[in-house]
């Protein structure tokens, strides 16, 4: 991973990241709940508790069986440790990569007032991350990897177009 986003995830961790209740304690102007739901902004509720992460987590449980992660302790501790030390590598590089995801969705809902359309944008914008940081692994972590980002899109597009969540036939219905 480059060295801007270790720096973004050990800030995580520590808890110092800039997210509306972190902005407010330094006399930031303005509203302090989340620009996706309405509760109260922290650095737990971006990143696990409001429903866009947990969209996001809950991918990871459907496509491959694996349990979300709960907070950054978690993640970056036992959750991450239960992986046999192969696959430890491509799992925090591509879960990095969603919490990447999140941040810049909620940078652009917040700063720029751009809202995400559905969870998928956010999921494929980590999927995007992933893959262009896999190029800084080892070929065997590199394959890893993208062959996973792939099978994780290929999942939700067939769960989201199969009636799970037509949007498509939602929109057809209704016209």
């Amino acid at each position: 991973m480059p060295l801007k986003i270790k720096v973004f995830m050990w800030y995580l961790k520590r808890g110092i990241t800039l997210p509306k209740d972190n902005l407010l304690k330094r006399n930031w102007k303005g509203d302090g709940s989340c620009c996706f739901c309405s509760s109260a902004k922290t650095i737990q509720h971006l990143f696990f508790d409001c429903h866009v992460a947990k969209s996001v987590w809950y991918a990871l449980l459907f496509t491959f069986g694996i349990q979300p992660p709960v907070n950054f302790a978690h993640l970056l501790g036992s959750w991450l440790a239960g992986f046999t030390p192969n696959l430890r590598k491509p799992m925090l590089v591509g879960v990095v990569a969603c919490c990447w995801a999140i941040w810049l969705t909620r940078n652009d809902a917040v700063f720029s007032k751009i809202m995400p359309n559905s969870y998928l944008q956010v999921l494929f914008r980590g999927m995007f991350w992933a893959r262009l940081w896999s190029l800084l692994s080892k070929k065997e972590a590199e394959d890893c990897l993208r062959k996973n980002c792939q099978r994780l899109e290929g999942v939700m597009l067939e769960f989201t177009a199969n009636g799970a969540w037509n949007f498509r036939r939602r929109l057809q219905d209704s016209g």
